[in-house]
């Protein structure tokens, strides 16, 4: 896997609770983006075991060699923790290409939007790349009102939440909501088990055809505590969960890991 090496150049607040690390490199320059507003890279942070994790990128400048990541502030987590402490000459490593799941069919009329506090970057970037005339909403779950990040060309539903909510208020959210008339395209990204029911909720409630829609997981609550329910029935569920690697339809695949997973009460 290709490697390109960055250091930090500036750091920045965006809100109390989320912070910009503007990364810097000639590397950079020949870093090449998927095209895709919504594109994430892999980064991998000094330290013991040199810790990865996957960010999106919320602006990107092969010119001049910039990326700007941008961080939710909360409490622990290697990311955080390292955003918090970024100064300028820091380095860091990129890994990977970068990869996007936003892509309206050519005929989408509408879009809805929806996300928790860590889908914001990606719906900022969304935003200040839509088509002009382009009808948009967003549903958008944030801990308070000092949370709110412009979303220009998108009308948008702030629903306040604590943290440990962020999951199940998106939920209710997206099936709460009345989708228009006509050809459209559903965006979706947060905490995992939100995503998993609203996937659900689209393609078999709803019969959604999977160009109509876009769902990514970013984070899960209580993953600590999810992994060690896991690690504890994976061996068990190591043989289906390999087999299921074979289907060719991501859909499908996704349908038969969350049944997987279900019966196993993760």
């Amino acid at each position: 896997m290709t490697a390109y090496h960055a250091t930090v150049l500036r750091t920045a607040h965006v809100t109390p609770r989320m912070l910009r690390v503007t990364l810097v490199g000639d590397e950079l320059k020949s870093y090449q983006g998927s095209g895709l507003p919504d594109e994430s890279c892999r980064v991998v942070f000094p330290g013991d075991g040199e810790p990865r994790r996957v960010y999106t990128i919320r602006r990107r400048d092969a010119e001049t060699g910039q990326i700007d990541l941008d961080f939710v502030l909360h409490d622990g987590g290697v990311a955080a923790e390292w955003a918090r402490a970024a100064q300028p000459g820091d380095p860091v490593l990129l890994s990977g290409s970068p990869a996007g799941k936003y892509a309206p069919p050519p005929d989408t009329e509408w879009q809805l939007l929806a996300g928790d506090a860590t889908a914001l970057p990606a719906l900022g970037r969304i935003a200040e790349n839509l088509a002009p005339g382009a009808r948009a909403h967003a549903l958008c779950v944030i801990e308070d009102d000092a949370d709110r990040q412009p979303l220009p060309g998108v009308t948008v539903d702030w629903i306040t939440a604590d943290p440990s909510q962020a999951g199940p208020r998106l939920t209710a959210a997206v099936l709460a909501h009345d989708l228009p008339p006509g050809p459209g395209y559903l965006w979706v990204a947060g905490e995992m088990s939100a995503t998993r029911d609203v996937r659900k909720h689209l393609r078999h409630a709803l019969g959604l055809p999977a160009d109509r829609y876009s769902v990514v997981g970013y984070w899960r609550h209580n993953a600590e505590e999810w992994e060690a329910r896991f690690r504890a029935v994976e061996p068990d569920l190591a043989p289906r969960l390999a087999a299921a690697e074979d289907i060719p339809d991501d859909e499908e695949y996704f349908d038969v890991v969350d049944d997987i997973h279900a019966e196993a009460g993760l």
